[in-house]
């Protein structure tokens, strides 16, 4: 069977959402409204539907999704425009295969395709360092929560003018 990847359409929408939904439905480290989430999220000043992607199987059905949308990282003389990685859902049939990481890198190549520099992400260290992604504290980036030590985490796509302070999120968030 084939996975494809590609832009979210708008046909996509509610599938979407309902693909998210059903892939959080048994994790144990969730709200289980990360698809009222995406919804606010596509409905605010921060999205960018080109940093939204879907994977879809043969028979067209939307299996896993990835979103970028941006947030801003603020210190005492200046505020940064960033993305975070949030959230990322693969259908648990297609689970442990690969498909998540291809959802992430495909977000990625885009984000810098755009000029984005920085992308933040609260998640599994381990995971997330797989993918470049390193503790944020260590480069004085902090989220406006609390989160465990160690799961709070940013990549860079360059190596100058990286921004510190604590990352801003959007009211969709809230």
């Amino acid at each position: 069977m084939q996975i494809y990847l590609s832009t979210l359409t708008e046909n996509d929408y509610e599938t979407s959402l309902k693909a998210i939904e059903e892939a959080f439905k048994n994790v144990e480290v969730s709200n289980h409204d990360e698809q009222q989430l995406v919804n606010k999220i596509r409905k605010s000043e921060a999205y960018n539907y080109e940093l939204e992607v879907v994977a879809k199987n043969d028979a067209g059905d939307v299996v896993g999704h990835a979103l970028l949308s941006e947030v801003t990282i603020e210190d005492e003389q200046e505020q940064h425009v960033a993305l975070t990685l949030a959230p990322v859902s693969v259908a648990s049939e297609y689970r442990n295969q690969g498909l998540g990481k291809a959802l992430i890198q495909a977000v990625e190549e885009r984000a810098e395709n755009h000029g984005y520099k920085t992308i933040v992400v609260l998640g599994d260290p381990e995971y997330y360092q797989e993918l470049g992604y390193e503790r944020a504290s260590n480069y004085k980036i902090f989220a406006p929560f609390d989160v465990p030590k160690g799961y709070f985490m940013v990549k860079f796509f360059t190596d100058t003018n990286r921004p510190s302070g604590k990352v801003n999120y959007p009211s969709a968030f809230n």
